[in-house]
């Protein structure tokens, strides 16, 4: 899978990704500006007002229509692409597509979510939060909590998804076998200052990246000499 460039943001970082994810506040982080848009604050208990980066879901058909929506309303975003094989018309052809289907990356305040995802908004019908059924009711809503992605988490999803390589892979967990709970950092190659856990996936050593309650990314094969444990 080749993870694109894809997202919108206004905020500087290391190893920045082109495309509108972030947002003018710390931490910072930069994105690329087309598709790929992450944020980060898995937290039920940020004070009002703090950005994050929320996790949301379109319906069916209605992300690049929700993309359109936020950017307008000058809302960073990040939306992982990457390239898959399909037959059209009896030919193959690179096709570019979300690497997450319906799933949008968003950075900003809870407050400023509601103009999205709360009725009387335009786009309530088919955007809502993706809620964190690990976590008890909010009293406030009577529903789980929004997921919401820390910052340095987000910036190492991106730094993982914006590399160009069609042997990215995202995994569901039981098929993440894991060497060790070590954390490890990729100090060469294509996914240097990816930041996660070593493990094996179709047969070869990976790196992977986990946002907790929404999905396992695992880089293409890094060799030993490419890691080095943190800590």
């Amino acid at each position: 899978m080749d993870a694109l460039p894809n997202a919108d943001t206004r905020r500087g970082g290391e190893n920045p990704s082109c495309a509108g994810f972030a947002s003018c506040t710390s931490p910072k982080v930069q994105s690329q500006e087309t598709k790929n848009s992450n944020t980060g604050v898995s937290s039920n208990c940020a004070p009002g007002g703090k950005k994050q980066w929320y996790v949301l879901r379109a319906t069916y058909g209605r992300t690049e229509k929700a993309l359109g929506y936020l950017r307008a309303k000058n809302i960073e975003t990040y939306l992982p692409m990457h390239n898959v094989i399909k037959e059209i018309n009896g030919k193959r052809k690179h096709i570019s597509e979300p690497m997450l289907p319906n799933i949008i990356f968003a950075y900003m305040t809870r407050e400023k979510t509601h103009e999205f995802v709360k009725e009387p908004a335009l786009t309530a019908k088919w955007l809502k939060y993706y809620t964190d059924k690990t976590k008890p009711l909010e009293k406030e809503t009577g529903k789980n909590p929004p997921v919401t992605i820390p910052d340095n988490e987000m910036l190492n999803f991106i730094k993982l998804t914006s590399v160009n390589s069609e042997h990215i892979m995202v995994l569901p967990t039981e098929r993440c076998h894991f060497k060790s709970g070590d954390l490890v950092r990729v100090i060469d190659g294509a996914f240097t200052g990816v930041v996660g856990r070593v493990g094996r996936a179709a047969g070869q050593q990976r790196v992977f990246v986990v946002l907790e309650g929404v999905c396992n990314v695992a880089t293409a094969y890094i060799p030993n000499d490419f890691i080095q444990k943190i800590g």
